[in-house]
């Protein structure tokens, strides 16, 4: 008698686990989808952020650029307003002088559908005067 228990027990706990090994797939399915979603934010993330550091980089090679000229050139030491700057979005280069040979550059751009974004830097050229 005890094995026609066991017997009969058997289909019957069987028959309850039917599914389960489904639903555990599906599980796993969601929690690696999850994990697929992360990954992907992540890397567009990093893309936005790679992209600002590149513009940032740009902005301070423009600056760069334009004191180098400044050093060659004392006399062009002038007011910058707005004046465009092609390898940034919506870029503008503003100069201002703050005081006897003190400069502030700020370049500015926007990405579209960013807020503005802006790099500032600022330098003192100092002109040797000749002695007569």
């Amino acid at each position: 008698m005890m094995k026609s228990k066991q017997t009969i027990r058997k289909p019957q706990t069987m028959h309850k686990q039917q599914g389960a090994v489904l639903l555990e797939a599906l599980i796993a399915i969601v929690i690696f989808s999850f994990g697929l979603l992360a990954i992907a934010g992540l890397q567009a993330a990093m893309m936005k952020n790679t992209a600002d550091a590149t513009f940032r980089a740009e902005a301070s090679y423009i600056v760069q650029q334009r004191v180098g000229e400044m050093l060659i050139n004392p006399f062009s030491l002038v007011n910058v307003v707005d004046a465009p700057i092609p390898s940034l979005p919506a870029g503008k280069l503003n100069i201002t002088p703050l005081t006897e040979g003190r400069l502030k550059f700020i370049v500015t751009w926007q990405n579209p559908g960013e807020p503005e974004h802006n790099y500032q830097a600022t330098t003192s050229i100092f002109l040797a005067r000749e002695k007569i």
